[in-house]
């Protein structure tokens, strides 16, 4: 659960649980609220506003919040307008915050409302110094800790929040470089599409489990003498983890942020934590930075900040880290199926089973046997798109 989803969550129930009385998970008090994403970074880039709407929790997930006049203002006047773009609102121009100069966020929203930021300005540019694997004990197994160090010889940061994607290599046992494939058009029997055996054209045996970060992880230095992070733990996992089976990747990225926002992300996670969400003390709507500024009691969901952002990238084979370690087996079950050379034959008689097969996706070519049958697989045993993609990570390094 992400930060606004999470955040969502606890305004939802704010608004239908009371303070003692039992509670069902079921929108009877809805209350709508806008949801404004807004982090802007020191990097030369298009930067990125999400709106949304709070949705029921009956409901899959939040409506964009569409027809909005977005724009982002500094304390000289100057202007940097967003347009809407595929459920995004995107600056017209690639910009830098000016560390000299302070920013407001700006919505208007297409029944007219308008809503106003704080003042931010853009905090400390501290880089990562690095990020470790550690091998550690997870309960009654092994596994790797990912940890990362942080200095700041200014003492200008002190706080910190990460996030990070990452992403484990990992090829299935049973490859082929050829495939069934079916031709609906290339049969004179419209009921029965045509089975060919051709080249793969496009790479099914190596592919990638990514992943995102899904909690909160905030840290400060405030009370160190020096502003430096130590060792502080970003990802822990299991050694039968399969996303570390061959090579494992991961992208941190940490923003660099002011008290206020810290406070806001450390609430948030406190909140999320066991037994404060459905607890029947609940703790109440929590305001982020943004206010209706015809409205200021309106609740207003969510946080802008400028903040300034490093990324690193740690790389590691299973080997490294655990030299006496077998890699975890393949996890899923293969089974093959037999199918006799002539389903290949012009005529629906004997390729009925194989056509309802590869329709249901569930099979993948594997190899022809000594006798001329041709042996099919499970589909996530030779295919390793069916439990990954097989596009590269742009992080990635072999």
């Amino acid at each position: 659960m992400n930060a606004m989803r999470l955040l969502i969550y606890i305004f939802l129930l704010g608004t239908i649980i009371g303070c003692t009385e039992p509670y069902a998970l079921q929108s009877t008090r809805f209350e709508s609220a806008l949801v404004i994403q807004a982090t802007i970074t020191n990097e030369m880039k298009q930067h990125v506003v999400k709106l949304s709407r709070t949705y029921r929790l009956e409901e899959t997930g939040p409506s964009f919040e569409s027809g909005a006049d977005v724009y982002l203002e500094d304390d000289s006047g100057n202007v940097m307008p967003f347009e809407e773009q595929d459920a995004e609102y995107i600056s017209e121009n690639a910009f830098i915050p000016d560390a000299q100069h302070k920013y407001t966020l700006h919505i208007v929203t297409s029944d007219g409302n308008s809503y106003s930021s704080t003042a931010e300005k853009l905090t400390t540019a501290t880089p990562i110094e690095n990020l470790t694997p550690v091998a550690i004990g997870i309960g009654n197994e092994q596994g790797v800790e990912i940890r990362v160090n942080t200095y700041d010889p200014t003492g200008t940061s002190r706080y910190y929040r990460y996030e990070y994607e990452e992403a484990g290599r990992f090829k299935v046992p049973f490859y082929s470089e050829s495939e069934v494939v079916l031709f609906p058009d290339n049969n004179d029997d419209d009921s029965y599409p045509e089975i060919l055996l051709l080249p793969r054209t496009e790479d099914a045996r190596t592919c990638y489990r990514k992943g995102k970060s899904n909690k909160i992880l905030v840290t400060s230095t405030q009370q160190l003498s020096e502003d430096r992070v130590i060792n502080f733990p970003i990802r822990a996992i299991v050694d039968t983890s399969y996303i570390l089976n061959d090579r494992y990747g991961i992208k941190v990225r940490q923003y660099v942020q002011n008290l206020a926002s810290y406070t806001f992300y450390k609430t948030l996670r406190e909140f999320s934590s066991t037994g404060n969400i459905l607890s029947q003390n609940q703790p109440g709507f929590f305001y982020g930075n943004m206010r209706n500024d015809q409205h200021p009691n309106e609740k207003v969901i969510g946080y802008f900040e400028v903040s300034s952002v490093s990324e690193k990238v740690l790389m590691f084979n299973f080997n490294d880290i655990f030299p006496s370690t077998i890699a975890p087996p393949w996890p899923y079950e293969c089974t093959f199926f037999t199918y006799n050379q002539n389903v290949f034959a012009p005529g629906p008689l004997l390729a009925l089973d194989l056509i309802n097969d590869l329709s249901a996706g569930t099979i993948t070519y594997y190899e022809q046997d000594n006798q001329g049958f041709y042996i099919m697989v499970s589909d996530q045993c030779g295919d390793c798109r069916v439990t990954g993609s097989n596009v590269q990570p742009a992080f990635w390094q072999d």
